[in-house]
């Protein structure tokens, strides 16, 4: 007598199957909607981190109230990968800003701050940090002194990223005494209060002369984040001529982010750099020269 031959089900593949499809595919991806979205969700688990990676954006942008707490469990039930765990962070807080009702899981991830390890307090944190999410900002402000580092820099984006008034305030008085590192947290975040553009590039420009020579690097990288002016332009001249080759790499990477027309200004001081005695900066100069600016060859 013949034995039927059971064949298992391999659910996970495909899922994963599924999954690979949709992301080739946008838009047979929205078609499918709300399908495909909860495909993406049921490949989650299964999914390797490079492939985790990539649905994690369509669920941030169209997972919507879906995609809510699939993302949270991915912060809390940490699998130790901090790559996916903060991508996952990212796209919570932008599933949840699309939200009707994103209470309950604002709840869930300030209770989650006080969490024993340190990636998950850090990533419920950074996810707090939507627009106008003001029902976490005191938690989050209890919790700017967390003994970690990183939980403290996703403490003080995610107020950033707020938008309080109040919290600008603070943070601008925080940069007269905080510690080294609250301060360094606090310029690379102060871009985020974007309605504040002609303040903030202010404060950038008064700290360059006020605080210590170890932030500057962190003030110029931070200044690519609001729109270049003349008076960046003329900050940037003047940190050419500084003595550390690292300020003078800086602000050469700052420029390859700008139209050539808008460093115009500059081209005596490129030239110049041309025999600089750091091979860095020498290539740096090099590539603005020939890619960015033709007439300059």
């Amino acid at each position: 007598m013949k034995k039927n031959t059971l064949v298992p089900l391999d659910r996970s593949g495909r899922l994963i199957r599924k999954a690979m499809s949709y992301l080739s595919d946008m838009e047979a991806f929205l078609d499918d909607a709300p399908g495909s979205v909860t495909i993406l969700i049921d490949a989650l688990p299964h999914a390797e981190a490079s492939l985790k990676l990539k649905i994690l954006p369509l669920l941030g942008t169209a997972g919507k109230d879906q995609a809510l707490w699939p993302l949270f469990r991915l912060l809390t039930e940490s699998t130790g990968n901090e790559v996916v765990c903060r991508s996952a962070a990212v796209q919570l807080g932008l599933a949840a800003s699309l939200s009707e009702d994103p209470g309950p899981l604002s709840a869930a991830l300030i209770e989650n701050l006080d969490h024993p390890e340190v990636l998950v307090r850090s990533a419920c944190a950074l996810a707090l940090g939507w627009e106008g999410n003001h029902q976490a900002i005191p938690a989050l402000m209890d919790h700017l002194q967390d003994p970690d580092r990183d939980v403290q820099a996703a403490v003080i984006a995610a107020l950033s990223s707020v938008g309080d008034p109040h919290v600008f305030d603070f943070f601008t008085e925080r940069l007269k005494n905080g510690s080294m590192e609250e301060r360094r947290s606090i310029l690379l975040n102060l871009w985020r209060f974007g309605e504040r553009n002609s303040r903030i590039e202010q404060i950038y420009l008064n700290s360059l002369d006020h605080l210590s020579p170890e932030l500057h690097p962190d003030i110029l990288s931070a200044l690519t984040m609001i729109p270049n002016t003349p008076k960046v332009i003329s900050i940037y001249r003047r940190m050419l001529s500084e003595k550390a080759p690292a300020i003078r790499r800086q602000v050469l990477e700052n420029l390859e982010g700008l139209d050539p027309q808008e460093y115009e200004p500059l081209q005596e001081i490129l030239h110049e750099l041309l025999d600089d005695a750091d091979p860095r900066v020498r290539q740096l100069v090099i590539r603005l020269l020939r890619e960015k600016h033709p007439t300059l060859r």
